[in-house]
């Protein structure tokens, strides 16, 4: 069963996610601010991280970037009141999985901790679209890249980290972070987040 971790200062929203997910994962912890957070979620060890954007001490973003080096295992998934693209991709680029709008947590949130806990990406339908669009220069093709840049996107865009996507290949990750810099210069990108929109426009995901 799914390990996972509720991170939302409002008690009525952890007993809605423990609702919709009972029986379905095994909730490991919880904690009602940032610094809570990430005190307990190294020694709780989840597979997922369910973390609302807006905490009482620091907000979610800065909560993924740092929660990121101290347990990189940990796939996070977003709740946030906010359904603008710029949030969501800021927080890819901090180093989540998924993005859920609150709106949208009682038709999506299983199907979203199902996929983040694979590994995958997830954003809803709609706001997919909605980044995407937000890209109005088209970028150039796969064919720039050579087979190991690609092999590279392709595993950051499925959520691996650097350690095992170096695992993966059998090179060191250092060579990973060299292969992702030349990816995102020869495509004209800064991002995680970027790479990660190109690579589902590209159909490689």
């Amino acid at each position: 069963m799914i390990r996972v971790f509720l991170v939302d200062d409002h008690p009525v929203v952890r007993a809605g996610i423990r609702y919709l997910l009972q029986g379905k994962v095994e909730i490991v912890g919880e904690a009602e601010t940032g610094q809570e957070a990430l005190l307990k979620i190294p020694q709780a060890r989840p597979q997922v991280v369910i973390l609302d954007i807006a905490l009482p001490d620091m907000d979610g973003i800065q909560v993924a970037e740092r929660l990121k080096a101290l347990y990189p295992e940990a796939q996070l998934l977003a709740l946030s009141m906010y359904a603008e693209p710029e949030y969501a991709e800021r927080f890819l680029q901090a180093g989540g999985s998924g993005y859920l709008p609150k709106d949208a947590i009682e038709r999506e949130l299983e199907d979203a901790v199902l996929a983040v806990a694979r590994g995958e990406h997830y954003l809803p339908q709609n706001l997919l679209y909605r980044m995407i669009q937000a890209q109005t220069v088209r970028k150039p093709g796969p064919e720039v890249l050579t087979e190991r840049e690609l092999m590279v996107v392709r595993y950051l865009a499925q959520g691996l980290s650097y350690k095992e996507i170096a695992e993966a290949m059998g090179i060191s990750e250092k060579t990973v972070a060299t292969y992702r810099e030349r990816a995102a210069e020869k495509l004209g990108l800064r991002s995680r987040a970027e790479l990660v929109r190109w690579a589902v426009e590209e159909k490689l995901v």
